[in-house]
């Protein structure tokens, strides 16, 4: 409910948004920007939500890269060349899709930058 200044009660809805709930930036400020999107239990603009999803994207497939390394190293598998190829393909693909992430997280850190 709002107060008007004569001290009458207005029952208009009012719809407010709460602010960006990220920490602090990397100027050192807080999001001003209206948090509108949940993200793992944050309530975060638009801008913080597509950098924590591309920066939690680049983290997983950095995970499968080195788990798929690893596989590779494993004496059983190497005995294995059928097996050993399927791993090294998967790995290969991790990788490429590793890089789009990386030039995905860089597009928007340029655009705030703009």
């Amino acid at each position: 409910m709002l107060v008007s200044d004569d001290g009458k009660i207005n029952d208009l809805l009012t719809i407010a948004y709460p602010r960006c709930e990220v920490g602090e930036t990397l100027q050192g400020g807080y999001c001003e920007l209206s948090g509108k999107i949940g993200f793992k239990g944050l309530v975060l603009c638009e801008q913080h939500a597509r950098l924590l999803e591309a920066q939690d994207r680049m983290a997983l497939l950095e995970g499968i890269v080195l788990s798929l390394g690893l596989c590779l190293s494993s004496i059983p598998l190497r005995k294995n060349k059928d097996l050993s190829m399927v791993v090294q393909s998967q790995r290969a693909q991790a990788a490429r899709e590793l890089a789009h992430a990386r030039q995905d997280l860089r597009g928007i850190k340029e655009e705030w930058s703009q």
